[in-house]
Parts: structure tokens; sequence; C-alpha cells
């Protein structure tokens, strides 16, 4: 009970955390703020262990959509901070996606993006065949951006799961960590 208590503070820390940095940044300077949607493909590679401890998991067969809105707020010339609320999914499970994206306009129309990001699963145990062990989960991105007008961009990113989130009881597979490749469009108003 006490190590869930530990990590439970931790993750309202950074959630908390992420939301006053977030709102600072929109009310600090006189660069505008942009709101737009994101849509999109992702292909998810869940890694884990099988029962007796080997390597395994899950791979996407064909991907899977996403899709959500989003906040951009330039703080530079060349520099944006990034976030928005996205929905995807993976196998059968739906992750609830907040990343937070410091945007680097290093060539022309290119912009890198990396930053953190939180996952979580707001799917129910009992309709599922899983056992979801944590269910707000860290991921590390790190992807580039096109700007093909000023409100198109094309987007693509690369994500990197920290945390065990749940287990698969039909396959097999337990500490079940997210990696997600993801290709997609954004429209800013």
């Amino acid at each position: 009970m006490k190590y869930f208590m530990q990590y439970q503070s931790i993750d309202k820390l950074l959630l908390s955390a992420c939301f006053f940095f977030a709102s600072f940044l929109c009310y600090s300077q006189n660069y505008p703020l942009k709101f737009g949607i994101k849509a999109g493909w992702n292909y998810s590679n869940v890694n884990a262990i099988d029962e007796i401890g080997e390597r395994s998991g899950y791979l996407s067969n064909g991907g899977e959509l996403f899709g959500g809105i989003a906040l951009e707020k330039q703080i530079s010339k060349k520099t944006y901070v990034q976030t928005s609320f996205l929905v995807s999914y993976t196998d059968r499970v739906t992750f609830l996606e907040l990343p937070l994206y410091y945007k680097y306009n290093f060539y022309k129309k290119f912009s890198l993006l990396a930053g953190p990001k939180l996952n979580y699963i707001p799917d129910d145990e009992i309709s599922q065949p899983y056992d979801f062990k944590r269910r707000v989960g860290i991921s590390g991105d790190l992807g580039i951006d096109y700007k093909i007008s000023n409100h198109f961009i094309i987007e693509g990113t690369v994500s990197k799961g920290f945390t065990k989130q749940y287990d698969d009881l039909i396959l097999t597979y337990y500490d079940a960590k997210r990696n997600v490749y993801r290709l997609g469009v954004a429209y800013y108003f």
C-alpha cells in the first residue's frame, strides 16, 4: 500500500507541474497561442515478458488511429511549447495521452519535438482480459514536424514507454511497456 501511495503522489505532482508550466507559458509572452486538432495513425510495439521471464509482447498488425485536440504556444522566434489531449488504442486498450513538447524550428519549415508524455488507461478491467497495474504511465517522445501552411502541419513521433502499465491475461504477457510510432496531421485554427 505504501508503494502504491508513493507513486500516486508522484503522478499527481508531475501532472500538476505540467499544467502549471503550460499555464505559465500561455499567459507570459506576447506570441500567438494556437488551438487545433490532430489525427493520424500509430503503430504500437508493446514490450513485455512471458510467464517464464522471456521477452514477449504485442505488435500492431496494421496500426491504429489516434486523434484529439492540440495547443501550441510560441515562446520565441524559433521555439514553442506544444501540448495535446489525444485518444489512441493499442490492441484493445484505450489510452488517453497528454504530451508536453518543446518544439524548436531548426530549418525553414522543419521543427524538432521532444518531451514527456503521460498515458492514462480509462478502460474497465471487468470487461477486458487485462490487469492494469498502473493506470498512469510516463513515456518520452521525440519527433519532427513539417509546416505545410499556417494551418496544416505533418508530424511524426516516436514514443518510448518507461512505465510497466498492464498484463495481458489471454496472450500471457506481463509488465507491458508501450512504444508508439506515430504519423499524423495537425490543423490549427
